[in-house]
């Protein structure tokens, strides 16, 4: 076992000896470092006193090679190089013992420097923290420490020399006891940090203030701008609609009358676009200013704070955006103007562009509700139910009816009088839509059609329902069908204007007219002959 009195140079790392030296200063026995090293005849290194114990039981023989071992002497040389190689190493009395970056001790003058923890700002100096201990003696009271500075000489008086310790507010800058004049207005530095942090307190909440503005202003933009948009592209949704159908005859009144919608649109944008431009710039640099003036309120020492003050405060407050508005005033008058007058063209267009068909009603499928003319163009709900067989093609809950009309691979018109009925549905069928029990009148189950319901609403029955704004009741309905585009519309003939468009329409095979003059018995729904000069 090793004897723990002998093994002292181990207690420490070599601070001069290489990693790959180590292996060959430990002895053999005790793999320790070697004490008293004893070099053998066989050229083997041990400690001294461990040798000795191993030869009392071994005859003498080397514990490596079993060499006969002769009297045992110090290797003085090799004792002398591991001595030299475990002696501690001291730093020079000069050498800075602290990290790059770090504030010296201005007092250390013996052995090393130790690290600065605080700066005096009365005695320009910077103390470690054993020699901070004697700073904090009753006649250093009153002595301002703070964290280390690098360099204190720009804390103190550059004509004295003296600390800069009061605030001058008649000259605005910091001065030393001996530049004191009679009649100067002097604050204490705490009382000049405190006044100008309240005045960046104040300058920090403006700028918060107004940067609530700018994101208000910069939302209702947003909702002008959107508004606006949505109106635009409402009007150019339903300028495509009218002028779709007859696209090729009418191309030259579609553009002149899109163009001031695409121009106001463009100017919206591009508006809207510079607006919120302007304001998201006001608004980066607020918010860069702000960040500015916490950080230097955040500065723990008062004379660089109050140094860097005056260049930080100033806020333009000329730039005013409150009351910056969107322009969102659109005249669609001369729009309007323009569809009438096309709606004179298209009744001379559909003369050309569709198949006029002559629809009739299909009593087979009428429910037996109904009560339908003799020349089959006339149908209303009736307080009595007809006596008629129940045939598959019935509508057996439902008060509907089909035309015979058969519509594939065509284009078709017809028109509706509606009178004043406070109800009805209108529109197409496919052949092979549900007609028995409660029906979904949507696209998704084969049904285009739109309804009039509760006296005074209309809607388009899309698998979404779609209210419809119309200005005047329609009394008379023209429904346009083009089985090739897939599209299905509806006008008011007397007003002359679109009231909605179904496109995508996925047909199927045949489609037909559908009609359902709903619960009311007061009028019926009439088919009327087609006349494009009404």
């Amino acid at each position: 076992m090793t004897d723990p009195t002998c093994r002292t140079p181990s207690c420490t790392s070599p601070v001069n000896a290489p990693e790959s030296l180590m292996h060959y200063l430990k002895c053999a026995i005790c793999m320790d470092v070697l004490k008293d090293p004893v070099t053998t005849t066989c050229g083997h290194t041990f400690c001294m006193v461990c040798l000795n114990r191993h030869m009392i039981n071994s005859n003498k023989l080397c514990p490596l090679c079993k060499s006969n071992l002769p009297e045992l002497k110090v290797n003085l040389v090799l004792k002398e190089i591991i001595k030299e190689l475990y002696k501690p190493r001291t730093p020079s009395p000069d050498e800075f013992t602290g990290q790059p970056g770090e504030v010296p001790c201005d007092v250390c003058s013996e052995g090393p420097k130790f690290k600065a923890v605080k700066s005096c700002l009365i005695c320009l100096s910077s103390y470690c923290k054993r020699h901070l201990n004697g700073h904090r003696k009753l006649h250093f009271k009153g002595h301002k420490l703070v964290a280390p500075l690098n360099d204190t000489e720009k804390w103190a008086c550059r004509v004295h020399g003296r600390p800069l310790e009061l605030y001058s507010v008649s000259e605005g800058k910091l001065i030393c006891s001996l530049c004191v004049q009679k009649g100067t207005h002097l604050v204490s530095l705490e009382e000049e940090t405190d006044k100008k942090k309240a005045e960046i307190d104040g300058v920090v909440s403006e700028i918060k203030l107004r940067i609530q503005k700018r994101d208000e202003n910069g939302k209702e933009l947003d909702n002008s701008a959107g508004n606006c948009l949505d109106l635009i592209n409402q009007e150019i949704k339903k300028m495509r609609q009218v002028f779709g159908d007859i696209k090729k005859a009418v191309q030259k009144a579609e553009d002149e009358a899109l163009k001031p919608l695409e121009d106001r649109k463009r100017q919206v944008e591009q508006e809207g676009e510079d607006l919120k431009k302007g304001l998201q710039e006001m608004m980066t640099t607020l918010i860069k200013t702000m960040s500015d003036l916490q950080k230097v309120k955040d500065e723990e020492d008062p004379v660089f704070f109050i140094q860097n003050y005056p260049s930080t405060t100033i806020v333009d407050k000329d730039d005013d955006w409150t009351s910056v508005f969107l322009d969102t005033e659109l005249s669609f008058g001369t729009i309007k103007n323009t569809e009438v007058a096309m709606m004179a063209n298209i009744r001379n267009e559909f003369t050309k562009l569709s198949e006029i068909v002559d629809v009739t009603l299909d009593p087979d499928t009428a429910n037996a509700q109904l009560r339908i003319s003799d020349d089959m163009r006339q149908v209303q709900n009736s307080v009595e139910t007809r006596d008629v067989s129940d045939r598959p093609e019935r509508f057996d809950m439902f008060g509907s009816i089909l035309g015979q009309n058969r519509l594939t691979d065509s284009r078709a018109f017809w028109v509706v009088e509606v009178g004043n009925k406070q109800g009805w549905d209108i529109g197409v069928a496919s052949e092979e839509a549900n007609r028995k029990g409660q029906l979904s009148l949507k696209p998704s189950q084969g049904y285009w059609a739109i309804v009039h319901y509760n006296g005074d609403s209309y809607a388009a029955l899309e698998d979404t329902p779609i209210l419809l704004s119309l200005s005047n009741a329609p009394c008379k309905v023209g429904v346009f069908v083009d089985y090739n585009e897939k599209l299905v519309s509806f006008y008011d003939m007397e007003a002359e204007t679109h009231i909605y468009s179904f496109t995508n329409c996925a047909f199927g095979t045949v489609i037909r007219p559908y009609f359902s003059p709903h619960n009311n018995q007061e009028d019926p729904l009439i088919i009327c002959p087609v006349n494009m000069n009404e």
